[in-house]
Parts: structure tokens; sequence; C-alpha cells
């Protein structure tokens, strides 16, 4: 993979918990990394039962440059408004990239 391969603007986001002021607690994603450049490319589709209903499951494989400060509790939010929800994230051994496999997230 080369620098000029990472054409897509990502954000990784945060799962936080903040007091709501009358005792109890709010979940919210947050920012932990507002812009990273990444080349995002479809794996593939496939169908499945959930819930009795025929869903489709839709997997990335995301290149870019190696980031510390992101795990698998994390999610990223691509350009077009696309949650994805992170399987594994790991280091391309003997290179500066990493490699995610993430699979989109439907409301």
């Amino acid at each position: 993979m080369q620098p000029g391969d990472l054409n897509e603007v990502i954000t990784f986001q945060r799962l936080t918990t903040t007091d709501n002021g009358g005792g109890g607690q709010v979940e919210t994603w947050t920012d932990i990394v507002p812009v990273s450049w990444a080349r995002v490319l479809p794996k593939s589709g496939s169908e499945q039962m959930r819930a009795m209903q025929v869903g489709t499951s839709l997997m990335f494989d995301i290149d870019l440059y190696t980031r510390r400060d992101v795990d698998e509790a994390d999610r990223i939010v691509r350009a077009n408004g696309d949650v994805l929800r992170i399987r594994s994230a790991m280091p391309v051994t003997n290179a500066p990239f990493m490699m995610i496999l993430a699979e989109k997230v439907t409301p």
C-alpha cells in the first residue's frame, strides 16, 4: 500500500459516559481521532438471519497509518455518514500501516 491509496477521511469515536445531572448517566460517542486518512474497501456482503428477519452484513477492510490510540471498543464514522463497528485492528508487520476489519452498523 502506498500513502496515495489513503483516499477517504474517517473519524474514530469512543463510547463515553457522563453524568446527566439527575443522578443518572448518559452514554454518547465522542470523537477521539477527528480525522484520519484511510483506504476503505468493501470486503463481502452476506445475508444472515437476525431476529427472524433477513439482514445484510457488509464488512470492510480499512488500511491506515498505525494508531495506538484506537481498539475494538471504538467505532469509525465515514465521510458519507456510515458507522462501522471495529471487529479487529492489527498492525502490519514491518510497515507503518495497520489493518482494520469493520462491519457496517445498520439502524
